[in-house]
């Protein structure tokens, strides 16, 4: 069992943006050398792999915008939301031409009702969700004629490769939010970040529930060696709206 790694009921989204502002300069830094294989070698290319013919991308949790980036050079619009200022701040630095806004996803669809996407990509967002619900149901309101692409931790292995399944605290049943040292697998921030372990199923349940159907699901490995860890790391998934509006 990891000792570093606390298993908590309650958090709030102010606490876990101050986390990702504390920990968005370093962690560009590791994105942009490309020292972060599982975001350059797994998450994006699947994710970069499937936006052939989306015009108009809403990327929601957009971090520093790294991802963003890539995202706009085949389409004619795309805006990057985030919640944590300085993460927004550094993609604008570094990507003047992308719209970034610092906002969550329910907030900003709250205020733009009208907009809608040909493609929604939250990559490593859905984990972070305080309130899953309502995120998937902004993305549903968003991708209302178009498609979702999401990418997040797996919940069923996650636990082990991260060494905390042997909590007393933790039950794969339960929705808990989890404190841990922020760090991938070749670096560690010195930092925390949280984010909340939920069964498989409550993630297909809200996709259900919010009129999404989920057309294509992975378990995405990471680049480890199969001896270092043999199992999925990652959920990659696609949806599309049951009905179009």
């Amino acid at each position: 069992m990891n000792e570093d790694i606390r298993i908590v009921t309650q958090k709030s989204q102010a606490a876990v943006t101050e986390e990702w502002d504390q920990i968005a300069p370093e962690r560009d830094a590791q994105v942009a050398g490309n020292h972060d294989a599982s975001f350059s070698q797994v998450l994006e290319p699947w994710v970069l792999d499937r936006i052939s013919g989306a015009k108009r991308i809403v990327d929601v949790g957009c971090g520093t915008g790294r991802l963003t980036s890539k995202l706009r050079l085949d389409a004619e619009q795309v805006i990057g939301i985030d919640p944590s200022p300085t993460s927004i701040n550094i993609a604008r630095s570094h990507d003047p031409l992308t719209t970034y806004t610092v906002a969550s996803v329910e907030d900003w669809v709250a205020k733009h009702p009208n907009a809608d996407a040909d493609l929604v990509v939250a990559n490593m967002v859905l984990m972070d969700a305080l309130e899953l619900d309502a995120v998937v149901s902004a993305l549903r309101h968003l991708a209302r004629n178009g498609r979702v692409l999401a990418t997040m931790t797996h919940p069923a292995f996650w636990p082990f490769y991260w060494g905390y399944a042997t909590n007393p605290g933790f039950n794969y049943s339960d929705e808990v939010f989890v404190e841990a040292p922020f760090k991938t697998s070749t670096h560690e921030f010195g930092l925390t970040a949280t984010h909340v372990h939920r069964p498989l199923s409550a993630y297909l349940r809200a996709f259900h529930t919010s009129g999404l159907e989920v057309t294509e699901l992975e378990e995405l490995r990471g680049p480890e060696s199969h001896t270092k860890f043999p199992f999925p790391r990652f959920v990659a998934l696609e949806a599309v709206p049951t009905t179009r509006l």
